[in-house]
């Protein structure tokens, strides 16, 4: 027997929000060494590195040039690889794209001009893997730790991140805010973005874009990548990018191995939806069974004579059928409820998805 739902009386819908570590198993805090770079061709290391975790892609790192420096090849008639991904992300998250043919990029108080935004010749990349992120990354709890030399070659470290829970003067992407990326730890600011900023944060696309000029001047480094005394410290280890067209020059695995000497927190986000069904089997509803055993001969009577009057059965599924009439879902019940012409039943049915 199949009966429809009142809408108004029989459904209620909530929606929440989930977060989760955003490393695999739920893992939220990890420290830079347990990334390692998965196998890619020289070709693909040109323009970004695989950071994996339990040998599962979780981020993307690249560094993008306007005019296509730090690229193997730059010229007239090719287009540097640096320039190239440099144009697609500018493109992918800024509403007025257009700009970037007149030479103008990301612009943000980067610590070189105190006062007055300054347009960002390159940056580094930061890009979440999606399966990992949900449907977003959770603003206002990550920390991104990275870790190298001053450009004395001395061990230091910077702590990244957002200023969401601060700072309501906010732009937005094409498909969601952007925040502005400061010194600090989740979400707690110890440098205002109007006194340096170090980057933007889209949380819907998983993306942080790095000033290249705001990064170089806490880690610059010294230029060389020497394992220093003890260990605990790679000498040289900097963000201050190499503008050469080269082969030589790799500004991404720069900030790749900073990510690997420091440590990161961040969450997932995920809205999720649950759907409550009350299913209600009235005094006068569902007291019969179309179970064979429950009748007898062909003409199907009551096997036993004192449920003739009084039928006795039991509820032990419930199923959900679309508009069309098709099963969408069965819940089995934890034990089965009793069900005549004297009693009611209301089973209620959560899907969450």
């Amino acid at each position: 027997m199949m009966k429809n739902f009142n809408i108004a009386e029989d459904t209620i819908t909530t929606q929440i929000t989930v977060t989760n570590g955003f490393f695999d198993g739920g893992v939220g805090t990890l420290a830079g060494s347990n990334l390692s770079t998965s196998s890619l061709s020289a070709t693909q290391k040109s323009y970004y590195y695989n950071l994996q975790y339990n040998s599962k892609d979780h981020f993307s790192v690249s560094y993008g040039h306007i005019d296509g420096s730090g690229s193997a090849e730059e010229n007239n008639t090719v287009e540097g690889t640096t320039q190239a991904i440099y144009k697609q992300f500018y493109n992918f998250t800024e509403p007025n794209a257009e700009k970037i043919r007149d030479g103008h990029g990301w612009s943000m108080i980067d610590g070189t001009n105190s006062t007055n935004p300054v347009s960002q010749s390159d940056v580094y990349i930061i890009s979440s893997e999606r399966l990992q992120m949900k449907d977003k990354l959770n603003p206002g709890t990550w920390t991104v730790t990275l870790s190298g030399s001053n450009t004395a070659g001395t061990g230091t470290s910077l702590s990244l991140t957002d200023d969401s829970k601060t700072n309501t003067d906010f732009s937005n992407a094409p498909f969601g805010p952007r925040y502005h990326i400061v010194e600090g730890t989740a979400g707690t600011v110890t440098t205002p973005y109007d006194t340096k900023t170090y980057g933007f944060f889209y949380p819907d696309a998983g993306l942080m874009v790095l000033s290249a000029n705001a990064l170089s001047s806490s880690l610059g480094g010294s230029g060389s990548f020497t394992q220093a005394a003890g260990g605990s410290v790679i000498d040289g280890n900097g963000l201050a990018p190499d503008t050469r067209v080269a082969d030589a020059a790799d500004n991404a695995w720069k900030l790749t191995r900073a990510l690997q000497l420091g440590s990161i927190t961040i969450r997932s986000e995920e809205q999720q939806f649950i759907y409550d069904y009350f299913c209600r089997a009235k005094t006068s509803e569902f007291n019969l069974s179309q179970n064979l055993t429950f009748w007898s001969g062909s003409t199907y009577e009551m096997r036993h004579a004192d449920m003739v009057t009084n039928p006795q059965v039991y509820i032990s599924e419930v199923g959900l059928f679309d508009g069309s009439g098709d099963l969408v879902a069965v819940g089995r019940l934890s034990s089965p409820i009793n069900k005549n012409f004297s009693s009611e039943a209301i089973v209620k049915v959560r899907l969450t998805y």
